[in-house]
Protein backbone atom coordinates (compact mmCIF):
# COMPACT_ATOMS: atom_id res chain seq x y z
CA UNK A 1 0.00 0.00 0.00
CA UNK A 2 1.39 3.38 -0.96
CA UNK A 3 1.32 6.41 1.28
CA UNK A 4 -1.09 8.09 -1.15
CA UNK A 5 -3.56 5.20 -0.96
CA UNK A 6 -3.25 5.14 2.80
CA UNK A 7 -3.95 8.87 3.07
CA UNK A 8 -6.91 8.61 0.68
CA UNK A 9 -8.29 5.72 2.70
CA UNK A 10 -7.97 7.74 5.89
CA UNK A 11 -9.72 10.71 4.27
CA UNK A 12 -12.59 8.49 3.15
CA UNK A 13 -12.89 7.03 6.65
CA UNK A 14 -12.93 10.49 8.21
CA UNK A 15 -15.56 11.65 5.69
CA UNK A 16 -17.74 8.71 6.64
CA UNK A 17 -17.50 9.73 10.28
CA UNK A 18 -18.42 13.32 9.28
CA UNK A 19 -15.53 14.75 11.27
CA UNK A 20 -13.44 17.74 10.34
CA UNK A 21 -10.23 17.04 8.42
CA UNK A 22 -8.86 20.57 8.48
CA UNK A 23 -9.12 23.45 6.08
CA UNK A 24 -12.18 25.60 5.58
CA UNK A 25 -15.70 24.36 6.12
CA UNK A 26 -17.45 24.15 2.73
CA UNK A 27 -19.96 26.91 2.07
CA UNK A 28 -23.42 25.63 2.92
CA UNK A 29 -22.21 23.56 5.86
CA UNK A 30 -21.19 24.13 9.47
CA UNK A 31 -19.44 22.09 12.13
CA UNK A 32 -21.21 21.62 15.43
CA UNK A 33 -19.83 19.34 18.12
CA UNK A 34 -17.48 17.78 15.57
CA UNK A 35 -20.29 16.96 13.13
CA UNK A 36 -20.63 18.37 9.61
CA UNK A 37 -24.16 19.75 9.35
CA UNK A 38 -26.10 21.52 6.60
CA UNK A 39 -26.48 25.26 7.15
CA UNK A 40 -30.03 26.06 5.94
CA UNK A 41 -29.36 29.79 5.45
CA UNK A 42 -26.31 29.17 3.28
CA UNK A 43 -28.12 26.42 1.36
CA UNK A 44 -30.73 29.00 0.30
CA UNK A 45 -27.95 31.17 -1.13
CA UNK A 46 -26.38 28.15 -2.87
CA UNK A 47 -29.72 27.39 -4.54
CA UNK A 48 -29.93 31.01 -5.68
CA UNK A 49 -26.37 30.85 -7.09
CA UNK A 50 -27.11 27.59 -8.93
CA UNK A 51 -30.37 28.98 -10.33
CA UNK A 52 -28.53 32.05 -11.65
CA UNK A 53 -25.84 29.79 -13.08
CA UNK A 54 -28.44 27.63 -14.84
CA UNK A 55 -29.86 30.79 -16.41
CA UNK A 56 -26.46 31.14 -18.15
CA UNK A 57 -25.01 33.90 -15.98
CA UNK A 58 -21.23 33.89 -15.56
CA UNK A 59 -19.52 33.70 -12.18
CA UNK A 60 -18.73 37.42 -12.44
CA UNK A 61 -22.36 38.29 -13.25
CA UNK A 62 -23.61 36.16 -10.35
CA UNK A 63 -21.13 37.88 -8.03
CA UNK A 64 -22.38 41.31 -9.11
CA UNK A 65 -26.00 40.22 -8.61
CA UNK A 66 -25.35 38.86 -5.09
CA UNK A 67 -23.56 42.08 -4.13
CA UNK A 68 -26.26 44.24 -5.76
CA UNK A 69 -28.92 42.45 -3.69
CA UNK A 70 -26.79 42.87 -0.52
CA UNK A 71 -26.82 39.11 0.07
CA UNK A 72 -24.21 38.53 2.77
CA UNK A 73 -21.23 36.26 2.23
CA UNK A 74 -20.07 34.07 5.09
CA UNK A 75 -17.52 36.72 6.12
CA UNK A 76 -19.93 39.62 5.72
CA UNK A 77 -17.77 41.10 2.98
CA UNK A 78 -18.59 41.45 -0.71
CA UNK A 79 -18.80 38.26 -2.75
CA UNK A 80 -15.81 37.45 -4.94
CA UNK A 81 -16.01 35.68 -8.31
CA UNK A 82 -13.55 33.04 -7.05
CA UNK A 83 -15.85 32.02 -4.18
CA UNK A 84 -18.91 31.94 -6.44
CA UNK A 85 -17.12 29.78 -9.03
CA UNK A 86 -15.94 27.39 -6.28
CA UNK A 87 -19.50 27.03 -4.97
CA UNK A 88 -20.75 26.29 -8.50
CA UNK A 89 -17.98 23.76 -9.13
CA UNK A 90 -18.51 21.92 -5.84
CA UNK A 91 -22.27 21.77 -6.27
CA UNK A 92 -22.00 20.53 -9.85
CA UNK A 93 -19.68 17.73 -8.74
CA UNK A 94 -22.02 16.90 -5.82
CA UNK A 95 -24.95 16.67 -8.24
CA UNK A 96 -22.97 14.35 -10.54
CA UNK A 97 -21.94 12.14 -7.61
CA UNK A 98 -25.56 11.93 -6.44
CA UNK A 99 -26.65 10.79 -9.91
CA UNK A 100 -24.02 8.04 -9.93
CA UNK A 101 -25.09 6.63 -6.58
CA UNK A 102 -28.82 6.54 -7.27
Amino acid sequence: MTLRNSLNGNAIHIDRLHTKRGGHTPYGYAYLDGQLLIDPKEQIIIRKIMKLHQSALSGNAITKELNRQNIPSRTGKSWSPCVVRRIIKLNQSNQQNNRRTK
